[in-house]
């Protein structure tokens, strides 16, 4: 999940607030009733009750029996509800607040953030119109053949344009087409070869999941000097992961291409000279 810009904004606010002491009287009003805190953050008292026992919010500063918050509790509030917003866990929430508080920066959370979640793919969807699909398709572009593309999320129709997450895939589907091979037999193809590539892309982040980040899992987070490397490996796999894949659809293709493509070139060639000889 990637962070968006108020996310960011809000999260830096709350490293600053965190360093640096605040000074009351060159500052906005600092001290809000938990009820004032509720309605300054958006939230619930109960959400904020809730944040203060599982250790995401810390108590408030006591005056007799009333517990007064500051604008610190109001910067953690906005980051636990934005994170929230993006899918993130209180588990998982509660151990960046802590690493922010441990000196791991946003550099450094932002850095993985983007190793990961920075697109893998290096094809920027396009969105293109209608009347282009059957340009390119004509009469195969039938409603079962939209409707699994669609479904695979190669061309997403939207209105009177359609959604295209990988141009080059549409344009190798429009040449086979115009080969003679049907689309709907190339999208069956593409179902069945997504479901592999799925598992191996598995395997693959598991490896880094394994070897790497789990040897930190009784830990909030990684120890900071250690973010470089992780960022590092991360970015690496990118490449060696395509390298290998597309190796071995080379060799794949080539055995496939001997079994099968060579018998009926054979039997071509028999059939020339069945034909030379009958001529004789």
């Amino acid at each position: 999940m990637k962070f968006p810009e108020e996310t960011i904004q809000n999260m830096a606010q709350y490293r600053q607030q965190n360093e640096a002491p605040q000074d009351p009287e060159t500052e906005d009003k600092k001290e809000y009733t938990v009820e004032e805190l509720a309605l300054a953050a958006n939230t619930t008292v109960r959400n904020i009750r809730a944040y203060q026992d599982k250790g995401l919010l810390p108590p408030p500063t006591l005056r007799g029996r009333k517990g007064i918050y500051n604008n610190q509790h109001l910067s953690r509030l906005r980051v636990i509800a934005d994170l929230l917003d993006r899918g993130y866990t209180l588990a998982s929430i509660l151990d960046l607040i802590s690493g922010l508080e441990k000196g791991i920066g946003l550099s450094e959370i932002l850095g993985m953030e983007s190793a990961i979640n920075s697109p893998w793919g290096k094809e920027a969807p396009e969105i293109i119109p209608m009347t282009q699909m059957v340009t390119m398709f004509g009469r195969q572009l039938t409603p079962a053949n939209i409707r699994l593309a669609s479904e695979l999320g190669i061309a997403i129709i939207q209105g009177a344009q359609v959604r295209v997450n990988s141009m080059s895939t549409l344009k190798v589907a429009a040449d086979l087409c115009a080969m003679g091979i049907p689309l709907g037999d190339q999208l069956e193809i593409l179902r069945m070869s997504r479901d592999n590539v799925e598992k191996v892309a598995k395997e693959f982040v598991r490896l880094i999941s394994d070897n790497v980040l789990r040897p930190y899992e009784e830990k909030s987070l990684p120890p900071k000097e250690e973010f470089p490397k992780i960022i590092d490996l991360i970015w690496r796999m990118r490449p060696m992961a395509e390298i290998v894949v597309k190796a071995e659809l080379g060799r794949a293709m080539e055995v496939a291409a001997s079994n099968i493509l060579a018998d009926q070139l054979e039997n071509i060639m028999k059939a020339l000279e069945a034909g030379k000889d009958r001529a004789q």
